[in-house]
């Protein structure tokens, strides 16, 4: 009897002796284990981190408005957290741009005076032309195509008249844009400039944002395609300056309304001058 023809159900040395076979428990294990789904590793947000967070949206949707005073204890019995961790969350946003520390007085929410807006959105214009034109070298068609459906939200929410989705996509795009520049630092600074302006300048001015305004951003999208230097930079700061001049006028009208209000509230002694 040839022994290498052994029973598959019998030992290596065909002994006749029944081999070890897996229970059937064991092979669901080993099925479970190899059909579980690849996931991407979850990155752990901190408490400062949320408060952080729901602050930001706070300030989009425009529930703070510049100049307001926030109160550490009251933020803090709100989101049933403790003071230092809201305490901790406000100097983040401080360093940010987002809220103003004074000494032995409060925090605030910041306000622009017209000449900063006026100062910030003439850095903005040199320092995002500056992503653009990087950008452009790096530029791909995907990334483009990329560029065009994010224009294409930003004008359906002008289209629905919302607002807060209308800001944070025209920021992502924004945002999306200084990253193609391929210099972290060059976007981290764009970052930490703009934020503060798109929900402090934006939302205080009033002003609706339509479709039409979503559209303008197409200009860049279309530079980033077809033209070559000079023309290319001309038309990016053509279109960021038409952004700029349009904010810049709206927060100077504001201003000139709320002095105009506080003026008149001063002569009916509503207020001491």
């Amino acid at each position: 009897m040839n022994r290498l023809n052994h029973s598959p159900t019998e030992g290596p040395s065909g002994d006749g002796l029944p081999r070890s076979q897996p229970a059937d428990a064991d092979r669901k294990k080993v099925r479970s284990s190899s059909s579980i789904a690849a996931f991407e590793k979850i990155q752990p947000v901190s408490l400062t981190d949320r408060v952080i967070n729901a602050l930001k949206d706070s300030f989009l949707r425009g529930q703070f408005q510049p100049g307001d005073a926030i109160v550490e204890r009251d933020l803090a019995r709100q989101m049933k957290v403790g003071t230092p961790v809201v305490r901790e969350a406000l100097i983040s946003l401080q360093g940010q741009g987002f809220v103003r520390r004074v000494t032995n007085t409060g925090t605030y929410v910041t306000r622009f005076s017209a000449e900063e807006v006026s100062q910030l959105y003439a850095l903005r214009i040199e320092l995002e032309t500056i992503a653009f034109q990087w950008a452009r070298a790096r530029i791909t068609a995907a990334e483009l195509e990329t560029l065009t459906q994010m224009v294409d939200s930003i004008v359906e929410a002008g289209e629905a008249g919302d607002k807060r989705d209308f800001l944070q996509k025209d920021y992502d795009f924004h945002r999306h844009c200084w990253e193609l520049s391929g210099n972290p630092f060059l976007a981290e600074t764009l970052d930490r400039l703009m934020a503060p302006l798109f929900a402090f300048v934006v939302v205080a001015s009033g002003a609706p944002l339509t479709a039409s305004m979503g559209r303008e951003h197409y200009d860049l999208i279309n530079a980033l395609r077809t033209l070559q230097e000079p023309e290319f930079t001309t038309s990016i700061r053509r279109t960021l300056t038409t952004f700029a001049f349009r904010w810049i006028t709206n927060m100077a009208k504001l201003h000139d309304r709320v002095d105009t209000s506080r003026s008149g509230q001063m002569n009916s002694g509503l207020i001491p001058e």
